[in-house]
C-alpha cells in the first residue's frame, strides 16, 4: 500500500514539474512576431513609457521629500533632547515640595514626551519615504526591462533575416 502511494506521489510530482516547465517556456515566448503586430507593440511601448514617466515623477517627489524629512527628524530630535533637559531641571526644582513647581515639572515632562514622540514619528516618516523610493526604483527597473524586451521584439520583426544571416556565417 505504501509503495502504491509513493508511486502516485512520484507521478503527481513529475506531472507538476513538467507543467511548470511548459508554463515557464510559454511565458518567455515572444509576444509580437509579425509586422502586423507592430501597432499593438507600439501601443504597449507607449503605455509602458508613460508609466515610467509617471513613476519618475513620483520618484522625484519622494526624493524631494527626503531632505524635508531628514531636517525634520534632526530638528525634532534636538527639540526632544532640549525639552527633556528642561523637564529634568524643572523636576529637580520641584523636589523641594512647591506645588506650582511640581505642576510645571509635570507639564514639562508631558512636553518632553510629546517631543520624543514627534522625533520618533519623523524618523518613521523618513524610513517610510526611503522604502517608497526603493519600491519606485524597483518598479522603474521592471518597466525598463519590459521596454527592452519590446525593443528586442521590434528589432526581430523589423529585421527578420538577421538571425538567418548570423547562422549562415
Amino acid at each position: 500500500m505504501l509503495m502504491l502511494n509513493l508511486k502516485r506521489f512520484k507521478v503527481v510530482v513529475f506531472v507538476q514539474v513538467c507543467s511548470a516547465f511548459i508554463l515557464i517556456s510559454s511565458t518567455k515566448a515572444q509576444k509580437y512576431k509579425t509586422f502586423a503586430d507592430t501597432a499593438k507593440l507600439n501601443k504597449e511601448y507607449g503605455q509602458i513609457s508613460l508609466d515610467i514617466a509617471k513613476l519618475n515623477t513620483k520618484l522625484l517627489e519622494e526624493q524631494n521629500k527626503t531632505a524635508d524629512f531628514h531636517s525634520k527628524s534632526a530638528s525634532t530630535a534636538k527639540e526632544a533632547v532640549s525639552s527633556e533637559q528642561d523637564s529634568k531641571d524643572q523636576a529637580s526644582i520641584a523636589t523641594d515640595g512647591n506645588t506650582t513647581d511640581t505642576k510645571k515639572a509635570l507639564k514639562d515632562a508631558k512636553k518632553a514626551d510629546q517631543k520624543a514622540n514627534d522625533a520618533k514619528n519623523a524618523i518613521s516618516d523618513e524610513t517610510n519615504n526611503s522604502k517608497k523610493i526603493d519600491k519606485l526604483n524597483a518598479q522603474i527597473v521592471k518597466k525598463q526591462k519590459q521596454l527592452d524586451d519590446l525593443d528586442k521584439q521590434r528589432a526581430e520583426i523589423m529585421n527578420p533575416l538577421r538571425p538567418a544571416e548570423e547562422t549562415a556565417k
